[in-house]
């Protein structure tokens, strides 16, 4: 199976090229299910490394099946506010994929990290539609290195950038649990991101995301 071609997390200028309706049948594999799939994991409680970042603030709570795994490899900055940004990108990464598994474009987690209506809310919500149009979560692990945090050109603004490899990241069927085919190859499997985070005017110590891009096969990604 051709594990590239699903719909990753990839700037709105390029997501329409990878639909999932151009994915096909089911891989070999295809009795392997996911447990939970077709549920919602609301209701796990976040890691205790959350909660303490949360303190005062009631963050979403999210959780993941067995079988698919997020790894963010990279050290916080040493500048708190660098930090605490480094951390809601993270966070936003993250809760997009809940609402993939929510399969719910309209997820409170990713909207509670994006400045509302702005170009990083329309890019979660589109993102976890086509997962919902093809009728697909995931499986696999998804690795994120080489984290860095600068300020951005406006005041209380801070620009994330991070690698992303998919390549060991594969589409299951939402409500079966099944390994699904990717189709035709997309690409290289590395890409770098870029977040633009606003500081929040109404909640302390919560960054919010404005924007994203996105560069499938950078160069400074390959092989991380």
């Amino acid at each position: 199976m051709n594990r590239r071609t699903l719909p990753a997390l990839t700037a709105l200028a390029t997501a329409t090229t990878l639909l999932l309706t151009a994915c096909g049948g089911e891989s070999p594999e295809a009795d392997e299910k996911i447990p939970g799939a077709g549920e919602s994991s609301a209701e796990a409680s976040a890691s205790p490394s959350e909660e303490s970042e949360a303190e005062n603030i009631d963050r979403p709570k999210m959780t993941f099946p067995k079988g698919f795994d997020m790894k963010f490899n990279w050290d916080d900055p040493s500048d708190p506010d660098s930090a605490t940004a480094l951390n809601d990108a993270k966070n936003y990464v993250r809760s997009v994929y809940f609402g993939i598994f929510e399969q719910d474009p309209e997820s409170s987690a990713y909207k509670f990290y994006v400045e509302p209506m702005s170009q990083a809310h329309t890019y979660a919500r589109d993102q976890i539609q086509q997962y919902v149009d093809g009728g697909w979560v995931l499986g696999g692990k998804i690795a994120y290195s080489k984290a860095e945090v600068t300020d951005g050109k406006a005041k209380g603004t801070k620009v994330v950038n991070y690698c992303y490899d998919e390549s060991q990241v594969y589409g299951r069927d939402a409500k079966t649990g099944k390994k699904v085919d990717g189709g035709s190859d997309a690409g290289s499997p590395h890409l770098s991101f870029t977040l633009v985070m606003k500081e929040s005017d109404a909640v302390d110590n919560l960054w919010l995301v404005h924007n994203v891009e996105s560069e499938r096969g950078a160069a400074q990604c390959v092989g991380s």
